[in-house]
Parts: C-alpha cells; structure tokens; sequence
C-alpha cells in the first residue's frame, strides 16, 4: 500500500481566495504568513470540502450562512443561463481540484459549487474524477443530475441531487476524506464532561477537542500500549503527571471526563491547562493507531510553551516520516519554523494588497542559499521568506 497524501489543491473563489495556483503539497506542509493573508482560507476551503463529500452543500455551507458571504469579494459575479438546462447561475463559482494518493489508488478530482443567480439556491455545477481505475462523472439536466462511473469491471449509472456530491458514492476516495481530521482547539469544552458515544465503531476528535477524554477511552481500549505512550510521552513535558486517564460517570447519563492524578491528588479535566489539554489532544491524534490520513492543525503553536513545541515537532515528523499520515498546519511562530526544514514551508502573502499568493520559499535558490546560514524562522522575522525578498 502506497503513503495517502493529498498532493496539490486548487482553489477557485473561496473567501480570500480568488485563484490559489496549483499548490504543491508535502507530507508535512505548514502555511506562515501575517494575520489575514489566506492561510486560514485554504484551511477552511478543504474543510467545506470534506463537509460536502462526507454529507452534503447544505452542512459544508452552514457555517459561512450562505455562498454569498464566502465567495471571493473581488470576483465580479453576474448571472448567466446553463447552455445544458437553461437555468441561471452565476458566473463565479467556488471550485475545488484535488490529486493524490488515497493509499490505494491515485486520484484527480474537480468539484465546482455554484448558486442559481439570485435566487440564493446552491447546486453542484460539475464534478468529475478518476480514482483508480474508475472515471467518474456528473451531468447536469434540466431534470436533475445524473452520475455515471466506469471502472474495469463495470459501469453504473444512477440520479444525483443537487445537495450530494458525486463522491459520495466513490467508495475508495469517500472513506478516505471521511477520516480526515481537522484541528481548532478549545480547552475550555476539552475539560468538561461529554455524553459517552454508546454505538459501535471508531471515535474521532472533535475538531474543538471537546470529546477528547471519549476519544482517549477509544485508543486505551483499542491499543493499552498506544494509550500508555501518549501518557508517558505527556510526563516529558508535565513530569508530575503520574498518569491521565478518561473517567466515566453516571450520575445522570453516562459522560466521559478527563483526570490527571499527580503524586498525591487527583485534577478533573475541567481544572487542567489549557496548555496540558491542547497538548495531550494533539499527542493522542499523532499516536493513534490507526492515524487519519490527513491531519489539518490551525494555529499548531497555539498555548504551547517552547519545550512542548519541540516535542510535537518531533512527534509530527514522526508520523509524518513513518508515511501513515500527512499534516497540514499554520503558525505565526518563528521558534517553530527554525525546527522545520524549508522545504516544508509555505509563505502566504498578500502582495500589493490583492489576493493571497501561496509560495514555496525552497524552489528559490537564493533562499535556499540563505538558509544555509539562517532558520526559516529567522528568515521569517527577517522578511526574506517573500516572493519579493532579494529580488
């Protein structure tokens, strides 16, 4: 089985995003750039994605209250007629092109998201794919849209509705977006108690953290000695952690919570740092057994001290090296961009002010020669990890 990784994206009229390029993406690929640049676009432009493959337009679309508000400001819309149905549109779509690998087959797929003119209706303009050995298309009629797919040993045809997308119904790349795993967290809901899932099959972090003691239960009872490493790894960096460990109670419904135990007293979860629930959430998804395929961290940094950064880079590079998981994160830090080569920097900018430009300072030579003699970090502060610098 091949490493799954997500190699290049493309973005189209998304938020800040007007036109991406083709960004080429690494096993481990971390976005720096000022406040309000496009780093989080991208971010959250894969995660409606994910959304829409794994449910449908209205979920991926409910948070931004509608494709008005997050299509790209600077795209003059106007509203033009389907040549196929005669239906209006407008003429400034969202799209997304993805290719990779999803660990078993190679895949190129496109997915353009659009409205019916003003009538603020959202619909699947287009989408078409090749997964393997299967090719995989959508076809918009005046009646609806129609998905046929092709593959080595058989062809299917089938109705789609405007809501779903056509891979949804692709087994192989729909079951590898849906273990996805996206990362923003909270403390303050991570150290809370949550109601304990009651149904069989496989837990995942929330994105906020919050079910983290549920998720942490999961692991211990999937893999004791992957529970114990996480706890033991976690004692690195809080050497008076004897041992966490998720607690159930039943007082009126049966709710997970964390606790840690120290030499001689025990802390609930909700009494915890934020620095040690963030911490132990990003060493619980990084030492899964079973890791998901992709891993997306906002604001990786994020309540970490210097000696615990450290730490979760190693851990990162880790999973990353080991091929079982692809990671994709921001930062504003430069101490932790001077612990990463730079090859796996991305520098976002908006220059003049326009769009966001998406740029890999390593395919420059010049600053490929300057950071032989500085980190990237340093580079950074420096202002020479630009398109523009020494130019």
């Amino acid at each position: 089985m091949k490493r799954p990784i997500l190699r290049s994206v493309r973005i189209g009229n998304f938020k800040a995003i007007r036109n991406s390029g083709g960004l080429r993406l690494t096993p481990l690929t971390v976005l720096i750039g000022n406040n309000g640049c496009g780093k989080s676009s991208l971010m959250e432009a894969l995660e409606t994605f994910f959304l829409f493959v794994t449910q449908d337009l209205d979920a991926a679309f409910q948070a931004w209250h509608g494709i008005e508000h997050i299509r790209n400001k600077i795209a003059v819309t106007q509203t033009r007629r389907s040549r196929a149905t005669g239906l209006p549109r407008s003429s400034k779509p969202i799209s997304f092109r993805l290719t990779g690998n999803t660990g078993k087959d190679p895949f190129r797929v496109v997915s353009v998201i659009n409205e019916r003119g003003s009538e603020n209706t959202l619909f699947v303009e287009h989408e078409e794919g090749k997964i393997g050995s299967t090719r995989a298309d959508r076809r918009e009629l005046a009646q609806g849209s129609t998905m046929e797919t092709h593959s080595e040993k058989e062809m299917t045809f089938g109705v789609l509705n405007d809501a779903e997308s056509l891979f949804r119904h692709v087994r192989a790349f729909n079951e590898y977006v849906r273990n996805w795993q996206f990362l923003s967290l909270l403390p303050q809901p991570m150290g809370q108690p949550r109601p304990q899932k009651r149904t069989a099959g496989r837990i995942n972090l929330a994105k906020d953290g919050s079910n983290i003691g549920q998720y942490l239960l999961d692991i211990r009872q999937r893999d004791l000695s992957a529970f114990n490493g996480i706890v033991e790894t976690l004692q690195y960096v809080l050497p008076y952690a004897a041992d966490v460990q998720p607690q159930l109670t039943s007082e009126l419904e049966r709710s997970v919570y964390l606790q840690m135990i120290a030499s001689d007293f025990k802390l609930p979860g909700w009494l915890l740092s934020s620095g040690t629930l963030r911490v132990l959430a990003l060493l619980a998804v990084l030492r899964h057994p079973s890791p998901p395929p992709l891993i997306l961290i906002d604001e990786l940094e994020n309540g970490l001290d210097p000696r615990t950064i450290h730490l979760i880079v190693e851990e990162i590079q880790n999973v990353v090296q080991s091929g079982r998981s692809q990671i994709i994160a921001t930062t504003h830090s430069p101490y932790l961009l001077d612990l990463l080569p730079l090859s796996s920097i991305v520098f976002v900018e908006r220059e003049d002010g326009g769009e966001p430009v998406f740029y890999r300072p390593a395919d420059d030579k010049q600053k490929v020669e300057w950071a032989r003699d500085f980190g990237p970090g340093q580079l950074y502060t420096m202002s020479r990890l630009s398109r523009r610098a020494g130019k």
